[in-house]
């Protein structure tokens, strides 16, 4: 009974009852079956094997820039560590065990394993990543840091529509113009705006820097996402407001969360994918360092750092050496 208590105490309780998660589920019980009939975990695999974890980068600076902070994190709990960069399509190199691990968000993951999941709360999404996954990968805690899309319009505006919420949107989309970035589309806001019934009277790409002026345009609204620069510029004086979507439900939430409403952007926190039978207990308290720490304030911040021109390497060590043992 020690043993499966230790065990149990170990794994994040990521739900709350009628919501629980199903990896954390199959841990649990592989916990128990471990101590009466031998039976490994698929993540707290203390005898993991001591070998190189390679961490896959995609192209994009923001990927980069994660898979320096998932290695760092993994470096300091003494284990060697290389990160390969560029990779066109982490995933497929992943379920090939080319890579040991990768860093990505939860939405756009649950969009590459199951392509037709419509999940958009945090905790859903990430019961249904850890659902989707093959049975050789798994994942760790995900972090509060966000690159979720959000829309942006004019406070006037707002208020004569009567949008308090994104939801409140959908019966007058077909006469707005949605301008959004590319940031935008790949976080699934084209898509979950579609799900909601929200078919603009049209949709037309702009840069990130244009969000705020964009927005302040006549019947338009403004697709980006929460790690943008752009928001920057948006304080209680500025004409333009983002539009607030429903709250992310509390895993602590009681049984009657499950009839609050869904948010309609889906959320995209910072999360890594990885092997199982790969990290022992030690790394994975070094990745729980990203899942406790990083805010998305902190993920904005960095991102910038590197879209300016700082090395991805130097950024991350900087703020694991900040944050490691926080």
């Amino acid at each position: 009974m020690t043993a499966v208590a230790n065990e149990a105490r170990r794994i994040r309780p990521v739900a709350a009852t009628g919501r629980r998660t199903a990896c954390a589920v199959v841990l649990t019980v592989c916990a128990a079956a471990a101590v009466l009939q031998g039976c490994a975990s698929p993540v707290l695999d203390e005898a993991a094997p001591s070998t190189t974890v390679i961490v896959g980068a995609g192209e994009r600076p923001d990927e980069e820039l994660l898979a320096q902070l998932y290695a760092g994190a993994l470096r300091s709990s003494g284990i060697d560590v290389q990160v390969r960069s560029g990779v066109a399509d982490p995933t497929p190199a992943l379920d090939a065990a080319d890579l040991t691990l990768i860093p990505g968000y939860t939405g756009r993951l649950l969009a590459s394993y199951d392509p037709g999941a419509d999940a958009t709360d945090a905790e859903d999404v990430f019961e249904a990543l850890a659902r989707a996954l093959p049975d050789e990968l798994t994942i760790s805690d995900y972090a509060s840091a966000q690159d979720r899309a959000v829309l942006l319009a004019d406070r006037e505006r707002l208020t004569q529509w009567s949008v308090s919420r994104v939801a409140d949107l959908a019966g007058r989309c077909a006469d707005l113009t949605f301008a959004v970035t590319e940031d935008f589309d790949t976080a699934g806001g084209l898509t979950a705006l579609e799900r909601a019934d929200c078919r603009p009277r049209e949709v037309r790409r702009i840069e990130d820097a244009q969000s705020v002026a964009v927005a302040s345009e006549p019947d338009t609204v403004v697709g980006t996402t929460t790690t943008s620069s752009a928001l920057a510029e948006i304080d209680a004086d500025s004409p333009v407001s983002t539009v607030p979507d429903a709250p992310d439900r509390s895993p602590q939430d009681d049984t009657n969360a499950d009839d609050a409403p869904a948010p309609v952007l889906p959320a995209q926190n910072v999360v890594p994918v990885f092997r199982k039978g790969t990290l022992d207990e030690a790394q994975l308290d070094a990745l729980r360092t990203i899942a406790g720490e990083l805010t998305t304030s902190d993920l904005t911040e960095l991102r910038a750092r590197v879209e300016e021109g700082d090395d991805p390497e130097t950024v991350a060590r900087e703020w694991i050496d900040e944050h490691a043992g926080a």
